[in-house]
């Protein structure tokens, strides 16, 4: 990986960035090294509790063929029109790229650092499913917001993505069954009345996100945030984005908040890291 437009520039001092590969046969084969290569940098950035944003939510601003084709006639070279996230093209001598940068960080761990987890990273190699993606998105944009609020909000929807909720026990759920039985044979209840509290029944056949939160948090253990075990710093969280969206009154302190905000940064960076929170230490 090297910065973009500047060959000489060392990774930890780098803001824009682009990690190029070449060689291959196809464009398929291109296109999915390109997507290893990703899970591959936003496994190693979440272990480092670095921040990036590929660019996939960015408006697309790039030049027609024939825009391309009249610069490259002025500027003496080839050029494309960048596009943001994963790229297949055809490489030229001499080919550069117009557009806004990729990759923004806000965060510069050690040159050592940044090597040592990317190699390792690239050596493990585990891939991001869907909704481990999306949760980096939503964790790399958290760092760009201006307040406390808007970070723990993030940080905390960054969690739920991640969240497999499990179904109930057997007593439980027929429990929940009975309930729905019964709000469908009340006859004192409108229709619309019933089908909403039916829809909501439902929704207890799986456990709360609270548990399967807290069930992922332990995956986390030993470590502890806030000095609080993984699952409790986690119920801790999820009241205060409780607090932050119900409209408490007074609201909570943003001293507090921005704290809190702080540790949940770590915590869904490890969740993120995958096997690269044991494989390199702290």
């Amino acid at each position: 990986m090297k910065p973009f437009g500047d060959d000489g520039q060392r990774l930890c001092d780098a803001t824009n960035l682009v990690l190029r590969g070449e060689g291959y046969a196809t464009q398929d084969e291109a296109a999915r090294e390109g997507e290893r290569w990703r899970d591959v940098i936003s496994r190693a950035f979440a272990r480092v509790h670095l921040a990036a944003d590929f660019g996939d939510r960015q408006p697309v601003g790039a030049l027609s063929k024939a825009g391309e084709a009249w610069l490259a006639e002025r500027v003496g070279h080839p050029v494309l029109g960048h596009l943001p996230g994963v790229t297949v093209f055809e490489d030229q001598p001499g080919l550069r790229f117009v557009a806004a940068p990729s990759i923004e960080a806000c965060k510069r761990p050690s040159e050592e650092r940044n090597r040592l987890v990317l190699t390792q990273a690239a050596q493990l190699h585990d891939p991001l499913d869907g909704p481990e993606r999306l949760a980096f998105d939503l964790y790399s944009g958290s760092f760009f917001q201006p307040s406390a609020d808007s970070r723990l909000l993030m940080l905390t929807m960054a969690i739920e993505t991640l969240l497999d909720l499990q179904p109930r026990s057997d007593v439980a759920k027929a429990h929940v069954t009975a309930m729905i039985e019964a709000t469908e044979a009340n006859a004192d209840l409108t229709r619309s009345e019933r089908e909403s509290l039916r829809g909501s029944l439902k929704w207890l056949r799986d456990e709360s996100i609270g548990q399967a939160g807290r069930r992922l948090a332990r995956t986390l253990e030993p470590r502890t945030y806030s000095g609080k075990a993984p699952a409790a710093f986690f119920t801790r969280c999820y009241e205060m984005r409780s607090a932050l969206t119900h409209g408490y009154v007074p609201r909570p302190n943003r001293h507090d908040v921005g704290l809190l905000a702080a540790s949940l940064e770590l915590f869904v960076g490890d969740l993120l890291a995958g096997r690269l929170l044991t494989e390199v230490p702290d």
